[in-house]
């Protein structure tokens, strides 16, 4: 970019090329000030690129896109993967924010499932058949029979699945997920297929734990989005999950979309196309991949482009339906 060419300087260089004498060079005249929406323009956030963390499992890997390790992001309460599952993922649950607090001293745990890619034929277990006790629970559990009683679903991309603390569940093999939950690590295996690591050692069960916090009854919930696909001017939503913990939400870019950040950070994930994003200050080229961080705060942004995106807030309060009070009008 060329640099800047201060008033005076641009004067002397016509004096120059018109072979003028130099002439004294004037005072700029006092600007006016500026009105209270341009310094708070000025002054908004401006969006973040984050990158990929990667992490290596015995399963497969995962790409932390939005999380506590990157820098400045330590205050968010999500944290959003791509999860790659080569094998199967262990048979899990999750505490809630009571038991999390009081056992472990971090956040509970849940969590939503957005399918990108799968092999023909893949599956997971999401949740139980039928209603088991505790007893069954911890018997199924070291006679390793726990999959019979957990409900098997074949899987396609675009399926969405909320796993709430408390519902068993396991990633298949050959799966590839979006994966936006509470901030938290906490994990208490039930099922591990026996395997071992490279050297040779099983990782840990948390059988009791488990117990604990484990709801024995069937998911309530589907695996589809919990609200339609609304066509607006210029891109298309669709409420994935809503709840007390993270809306996430499905945008089709068509042509453009604007909005704010007045009422809380969002989080852009990039799953197909490319585009451009304004605001803060900065424009941004948006291609398949990329995680952006729109701080709370912003007046104003703008997507245009043709581009399909995850957009994950953390409050229940937010209108899931509104991207922000600039929203067009149609």
């Amino acid at each position: 970019m060329n640099p800047a060419i201060s008033p005076s300087g641009k004067r002397q260089m016509e004096q120059r090329m018109k072979g003028q004498k130099k002439q004294p060079v004037e005072q700029p005249l006092k600007q006016p000030l500026k009105q209270p929406a341009e310094r708070q323009m000025e002054q908004s956030p401006a969006p973040v690129i984050l990158e990929p963390i990667r992490k290596e499992y015995i399963w497969g890997t995962e790409d932390w896109m939005f999380s506590w390790l990157h820098k400045g992001m330590e205050k968010y309460p999500l944290l959003i993967k791509i999860i790659r599952a080569r094998e199967a993922l262990s048979v899990q649950v999750h505490p809630d924010n009571e038991f999390a607090r009081e056992a472990e001293q971090k956040s509970g745990k849940t969590e939503m499932w957005y399918v990108l890619d799968c092999e023909p034929g893949a599956y997971l277990y999401y949740g139980l058949k039928h209603k088991i006790s505790e007893d069954e629970f911890r018997k199924r559990i070291k006679n390793q029979t726990i999959l019979e009683v957990c409900r098997k679903v074949p899987v396609k991309r675009g399926d969405v699945f909320y796993i709430p603390a408390g519902l068993l569940h396991a990633i298949g093999a050959g799966i590839t997920v979006a994966e936006i939950q509470q901030s938290s690590d906490v994990t208490y295996r039930v099922y591990d297929y026996n395997r071992e690591n490279a050297q040779h050692e099983k990782r840990e069960l948390h059988i009791d734990k488990a117990a604990l916090v484990a709801g024995f009854m069937p998911p309530l919930a589907g695996h589809h989005p919990m609200g339609p696909r609304i066509q607006k001017n210029g891109y298309s939503r669709t409420l994935l999950v809503q709840c007390p913990y993270f809306v996430v939400q499905l945008y089709e870019i068509e042509e453009n979309l604007e909005g704010d950040t007045l009422q809380g950070f969002r989080s852009l994930l990039i799953l197909e196309g490319e585009g451009v994003l304004t605001g803060g200050g900065k424009s941004l080229r948006l291609d398949a991949g990329m995680s952006i961080c729109l701080p709370e705060g912003m007046e104003f942004y703008r997507l245009e482009g043709k581009m399909k995106l995850l957009v994950s807030t953390g409050e229940e309060s937010r209108e899931a339906s509104e991207p922000g009070r600039t929203e067009q009008k149609e």
